[in-house]
């Protein structure tokens, strides 16, 4: 990644380096973040020239003359935008690597990689003017010989001299040349970043005063800017640079020289004027664009993604109803299922005992001497009694029970009625408070002068006491309105509370309803095993009077 930077330690420059140096263009500097071979970020003072970018440790090297080391432009192939874990990076790829650097700001990252293509661009179109090929050379060296005047030399010269005049003077013709057209070649330039300079600083403050260049982009943020204007700008700005670019490099062909400085800085400030015009306008159509409001593309949508979001949950709310309904009608179903059978089986219970009781008084009655028969026979006598309080409790609790599960479907009527009634106030409210709303517009209207087109003439011919008089009622009924929502509040919070309280009622009877029924399955065994103890006790007894009869 680093390869492309070559580490020079450079001493001091000549006189005549010195001089070239000054006749370049005017260098472009700053402070930016260089990754270097341990992929760590080196902060370095960075300065740009017409054929090096050279970094130093801070400025004070920089007037030193000693550099950390320089990138070569001429082996930069292209600088884009890279997006970098720290600032905002941007890359230059050259011919043997790659070369990554971040800057403070994107401002600052966007006005180094145009900078920086801008003297690639223009190093390339140097260079191929610098180097043309054979054709061109004799074609300029034709032209030139042809349209030369003859020279008459005034200074003495030795005669010996004479047979190697003519090819001594044709090289130093051709160094003559290039030499003007190097010097052609640096005043271009100059001219070119003098233009380029000025043309940025003119946009730069123009583009100041709009709010959406002052937002800085950090990586990672999403933003709102439209992208339109951006794209928009781009082509004709490119053009125009590329037409401006144009225009020297044909004539750098010519070693006779430029045209009129004057008739140049003419076109250049026409064009300057009319690509700020565009940026304006650019500007102004960026700033026309509404990013939301009633008018925005996405209104439509958020619209219809309401819609679809309120009735997907009415459709819930009423599979929810639905889904409670059939719950409350198959426990009410289950209960009254539960109730029955076990009035069956107490009551075929009670048969089965009376018809046991029977038999034995039929056999035996009273008769009976057996003190165990007897003893039995009482037992038997209590838990019948004892079965028909359970049964006569069941049957209370029951009752009891069916009541709490009809009070509670009342409570659950008017607690959805209140909340119809909720309901219906609270969009009451809202539309009075529209109302009340668009009377005070009225009313601020009318006071201020500032009358709408849309309310009829005859609204404002209302006296103040009657405007007045309008919003003491408005206010009063809106007062009543909050004082009637409050009060329903409170009868539904109270409801809430009486089912709450009807609700572990429900729990406490059912629980005590199992446990009865619990104890009457224990109850109904044991008289059964009672019943098999005197049918056995009776059968024994039967054969014992039979044994002695015989």
């Amino acid at each position: 990644m680093f390869s492309g930077v070559q580490q020079n330690w450079r001493a001091h420059e000549d006189g005549k380096g010195s001089t070239q140096r000054s006749r370049r263009a005017p260098q472009i500097q700053g402070w930016m973040y260089m990754l270097d071979e341990d992929v760590e970020w080196r902060k370095h003072w960075f300065v740009i020239s017409d054929s090096a970018l050279r970094y130093y440790r801070d400025s004070a090297a920089e007037e030193r003359d000693e550099a950390d080391g320089e990138i070569y432009l001429h082996h930069c192939l292209r600088v884009e935008e890279f997006d970098a874990d720290k600032n905002y990076g941007l890359q230059l790829h050259m011919r043997d690597g790659l070369v990554t650097l971040s800057a403070m700001t994107s401002r600052i990252r966007r006005n180094w990689i145009d900078t920086l293509r801008r003297r690639i661009s223009f190093r390339n179109s140097s260079e191929n003017v610098r180097h043309p090929d054979n054709s061109d050379i004799s074609d300029r060296e034709n032209s030139s010989s042809q349209n030369a005047p003859p020279r008459t030399s005034t200074a003495p010269h030795d005669p010996g001299s004479d047979v190697s005049g003519p090819y001594q003077d044709e090289p130093n013709m051709r160094s003559n040349r290039w030499e003007a057209s190097e010097g052609c070649d640096r005043q271009l330039e100059r001219r070119l970043e003098d233009r380029t300079k000025w043309f940025q600083e003119g946009v730069s403050d123009r583009e100041g005063e709009d709010p959406w260049d002052r937002v800085e982009l950090k990586k990672g943020v999403v933003t709102s800017q439209p992208q339109v204007p951006d794209a928009q700008m781009g082509p004709d700005v490119d053009k125009k640079c590329t037409d401006f670019e144009q225009l020297p490099i044909v004539e750098k062909r010519s070693p006779v020289g430029f045209q009129n400085p004057q008739t140049t800085n003419e076109v250049l400030q026409r064009e300057v004027v009319s690509l700020r015009q565009q940026i304006e306008a650019l500007r102004q159509v960026r700033v026309g664009v509404s990013v939301c409001g009633p008018d925005a593309p996405c209104a439509l949508k958020l619209e219809q993604m309401e819609k679809e979001h309120r009735e997907r949950l009415q459709k819930i709310h009423d599979e929810h109803e639905r889904e409670c309904r059939e719950i409350e009608t198959d426990k009410q179903r289950l209960l009254q299922e539960e109730a029955k059978n076990a009035v069956q089986a107490m009551e075929a219970l009670r048969k089965a005992h009376q018809e046991e009781i029977e038999k034995l008084r039929g056999h035996g009655g009273g008769e009976t001497k057996d003190p165990s028969i007897r003893q039995q026979l009482r037992e038997s006598i209590s838990l019948q009694q004892e079965l028909d309080g359970l049964s006569e409790r069941y049957s209370q609790q029951c009752v009891e029970l069916n009541r709490i599960q009809n009070s509670t479907e009342e409570q659950n009527g008017e607690i959805r009625q209140k909340e119809r009634e909720m309901e219906q106030l609270r969009q009451e409210n809202q539309e009075l408070q529209a109302h009340l709303t668009e009377e005070i517009n009225l009313m601020r209207s009318f006071i201020t002068g500032q009358r709408s087109g849309v309310v009829p003439l005859g609204s404002y011919e209302r006296s103040n006491s009657e405007l007045e008089m309008l919003l003491k009622v408005k206010e009063s009924e809106v007062d009543f309105l909050h004082k009637e929502i409050s009060c329903l509040r409170k009868e539904v919070q109270t409801l809430t509370k009486e089912n709450e309280v009807l609700s572990e009622r429900y729990k406490q009877v059912y629980v005590e309803l199992t446990e009865l029924r619990g104890r009457s399955d224990r109850d109904i065994n044991a008289l059964k095993e009672q019943l098999k103890l005197t049918n056995a006790a009776l059968e024994e007894g039967r054969l014992l009077s039979n044994n002695t009869d015989q």
